[in-house]
């Protein structure tokens, strides 16, 4: 089957399965605190997909820590939602969240990662 160039993966990133734990802290620090543990879906250098108990609006900000794996450090930066849908017949939803300012030693450890689990 032939896909049409809308159909077609849009990304710019390649996106790995993985299983890391993220911790994401609703932003602007003026609002309720808000920290929800997840789980990521997969995750690229653009950004990640999370599951979660929580509906939150496209745009929403926050503040995302990920552990990449037990001997690094967590990955920190500010990301904001770009799509969310709810799981058919489920309580949860699949987020989508596009990182905001990834610095350079982040992105370093993300293209690692993601080198390794293509390699695996």
């Amino acid at each position: 089957m032939i896909l049409s160039s809308s159909v077609r993966e849009r990304r710019r990133f390649v996106r790995v399965s993985s299983g890391c734990p993220v911790q994401i802290k609703q932003v602007p620090d003026s609002s309720p605190i808000r920290i929800h543990n997840s789980m990521l879906a997969d995750i690229s250098e653009g950004g990640l997909q999370l599951f979660s108990f929580y509906f939150y609006p496209v745009r929403c900000k926050f503040m995302v820590e990920v552990f990449l794996s037990p001997i690094t450090e967590s990955l920190k930066t500010l990301a904001k939602v770009v799509w969310i849908e709810q799981m058919p017949f489920q309580e949860r939803y699949r987020v989508g969240i596009e990182f905001s300012n990834l610095n350079e030693a982040g992105r370093s450890s993300l293209r690692q990662m993601i080198g390794q689990s293509a390699n695996s």
